[in-house]
């Protein structure tokens, strides 16, 4: 199990970004996996942050989100991706590749609605847009 598996959707794409702008603000490495930082919020002051790879669950933060619970926060995320850079590579590209997809997807979809409307007769359009 790993930190990112622990962590919803939500904190993944969020904790991304905040590595991304830079809002990891310190980070200390103590060895064995386990990083502590601060991390730029919505608050005043930064939250500390503190993760163990090996144990996700033993990682806590002392933003509202998480704090005195075991979940894993965007603040967490982002000092992840801030002690290892290539897993935000490795995050960032399955990110253009779903967003590749789903804009072919859509133009796909797209296509097929037209291939369907231009076979459509105005007749058969009109009694469509009435609901009949």
């Amino acid at each position: 199990m790993s930190l990112l598996t622990c962590a919803s959707g939500n904190s993944i794409y969020r904790g991304y970004d905040y590595y991304n702008i830079g809002k990891v603000t310190m980070i200390e490495d103590f060895g064995g996996g386990q990083f502590k930082g601060f991390v730029d919020g919505s608050g005043n002051e930064p939250y500390e942050a503190f993760i163990d790879v090996n144990h996700p669950r033993k990682s806590h933060c002392n933003c509202p989100h998480a704090n005195g619970k075991r979940i894993i926060c965007k603040h967490q995320v982002a000092l992840f991706f801030k002690a290892f850079p290539d897993e935000a590579e490795k995050y960032k590209a399955e990110l253009e590749a779903y967003y590749d997809y789903e804009e072919k997807r859509r133009e796909d979809e797209e296509k097929s609605i037209e291939k369907y409307l231009d076979k459509c007769s105005k007749s058969e359009l009109c009694a469509q847009t009435k609901g009949g």
